[in-house]
């Protein structure tokens, strides 16, 4: 069989003059808590380490991952924990440096040669870019406080007598497959880009969807489908090409998103990511939908369809489970949940109503559906002020919480700024926005607080100046003809910076399948800022 021909070739013996289990425990060490899945599970901390030992090709891969981020030592303690140090940060300047020097070619360490041949092999399926190495850790997600429960630093792989696995299909082909894939992918990123590792990841998608559920061990499900659904949203926004494979998975009996209940002695992040499914399923919605289905709101009132039913209800039962995940007693023996939980679910709140209005009006051509939605974004921001007003801006070096405006808050309120024209609710969104962005440490999102202002001005014909928080609501909505419906192609904005990262030839799609980037889980929204951070330095 091709994919094992393909596995067997990676897995050549391993012939660099590094100590092997010394590169393992690194990789586990330093290199594994830099993935951004790995607090909602222990794929890379645990599961890959533990398979790496009969898969050679493993063990390669993650050398090379290794060898492909220098300089991690400096920047973590003795006891393996990191310091105040962004790994977002960190990674990408790794990344840039990464990519100047020949392809393979790393004078860190004789290992690193090895990068280069596994990113040429036929094994076609690779890992996930939103597990690549630059993507979250502790540190670098400070708007969560979070804690990982990952075992402490120093610990092994748990040994072989506890890896029976009571599932056989664990170190099954085509387990052991799509475990790689998600390793090898992260190489290709790291070196060649996302062109490479979107083109890898095609061939994975080929097999999840020519398997049966019942085939897939536990781990594979739990850990490895959402990494490649996360992928596969990424894929949609950032690498649309004719005929890419879909992920269309073969569920079996098994429902189609996991809507709890969740288990409380999970980490808070595992339900969080079980939103990034969903998503998938709207994005691929959106696509569907060309401009020939789409309808004026106008005329009778925005109608959904029975999809977009289904998919704004699955929204609701996810929330609610999510909620009830927060809220179920906890014992002193139970898994506790992190710091500031409340404001990681005000924000998770906020993302979860732009989602659902996103879904909503993806049929109507009109700028004037959005009206419909005063409640919803009443709502946004009402939470919106509650975070301002409860986390206050930090500089960097303060050891007190930080919540980190920038990651998802302020793209959500961009979206309340452009597209709910009930001026009370706008001008409130503005004035936060506007806060932020006069602060001692200013906080912003491009130019977003002044093309805000500009907004208001054009569509509500009126001088900033003129509005107050008591007057904003006698003002009437703006026609429709009066509405910017796209503010980075309106000349009239074409001295202010956009608030998204990426130039619009670059991002396919509408703004709102964009938008439903910021609205999932915090590793699919790191991986996001990421990818566009990587494709607009080119």
């Amino acid at each position: 069989m091709k994919l094992n021909a393909a596995l067997a070739q990676a897995s050549a013996a391993w012939d660099g003059d590094m100590d092997e289990d010394k590169v393992m425990e690194h990789f586990r060490r330093k290199v594994a808590p830099m993935m951004p899945g790995h607090l909602e599970g222990d794929f890379w901390t645990d599961i890959l380490p533990r398979m790496s030992r009969t898969e050679p090709a493993f063990r390669q891969a993650m050398a090379a991952i290794a060898t492909l981020m220098p300089g991690m030592a400096e920047n973590t303690t003795e006891d393996g924990n990191a310091q105040e140090v962004d790994p977002y940060t960190r990674v990408l300047s790794v990344l840039g440096a990464t990519r100047k020097q020949k392809t393979g070619v790393d004078h860190q360490t004789p290992a690193s040669h090895k990068s280069a041949s596994i990113s040429t092999h036929p094994f076609n399926v690779l890992p996930a870019i939103a597990d690549s190495p630059a993507s979250s850790s502790s540190a670098s997600l400070p708007s969560t406080s979070r804690s990982s429960t990952t075992p402490t630093p120093f610990i092994s792989p748990r040994p072989a007598e506890d890896e029976s696995d009571s599932d056989a299909r664990v170190n099954s082909e085509v387990n052991v497959t799509l475990s790689g894939c998600l390793l090898f992918v992260t190489v290709e990123f790291l070196q060649e880009g996302l062109g490479a590792a979107m083109e890898q990841l095609a061939f994975g998608i080929d097999v999840l969807n020519n398997v049966e559920h019942n085939d897939l061990a536990e781990t594979t499900i739990v850990d490895v489908i959402p990494k490649f659904e996360r992928l596969s949203i990424i894929q949609m926004c950032f690498y649309d090409r004719p005929c890419y494979p879909s992920l269309d998975l073969s569920r079996g009996n098994a429902p189609k998103h996991y809507l709890g209940p969740f288990d409380k002695n999970s980490s808070i992040y595992r339900p969080q990511c079980a939103m990034d499914s969903i998503i998938l399923d709207a994005m691929k919605f959106m696509r569907a939908s060309g401009p020939d289905s789409r309808t004026d709101s106008r005329l009778r009132g925005p109608q959904l369809t029975e999809e977009q039913t289904a998919i704004c209800s699955a929204f609701d039962k996810w929330h609610s489970a999510f909620m009830a995940f927060i809220r179920q007693p906890r014992s002193s023996t139970d898994n506790p949940l992190p710091p500031h939980t409340d404001i990681i679910c005000l924000e998770t709140e906020m993302k979860y109503w732009a989602a659902k209005i996103c879904v909503s009006v993806c049929q109507s051509h009109d700028e004037s559906v959005y009206d419909s939605y005063k409640n919803e974004f009443r709502r946004m921001v009402a939470i919106a002020q509650e975070i301002a007003s409860r986390c206050p801006i930090l500089p960097p070096e303060s050891p007190l919480y930080r919540f980190n405006y920038e990651m998802s808050y302020l793209a959500l309120m961009e979206f309340v700024i452009t597209k709910c024209r009930w001026l009370e609710l706008r001008y409130h969104a503005w004035l936060i926005v506007w806060e932020l962005a006069a602060a001692q440490q200013p906080v912003t999102l491009g130019d977003l607080h002044l093309v805000g202002r500009r907004m208001i001005e054009i569509e509500h014909n009126a001088n900033i100046e003129e509005v107050s928080r008591e007057n904003a609501s006698w003002f009437s909505l703006p026609a429709e003809e009066m509405r910017v419906r796209d503010y980075t192609t309106d000349h009239r904005f074409a001295d202010l910076r956009a608030a998204g990262e990426v130039d619009e030839a670059k991002a396919p799609g509408t703004y709102t399948q964009r938008l439903l980037l910021r609205c999932g889980s915090y590793e699919l929204d790191e991986l996001a800022r990421w990818v566009a951070r990587d494709i607009s330095s080119k």
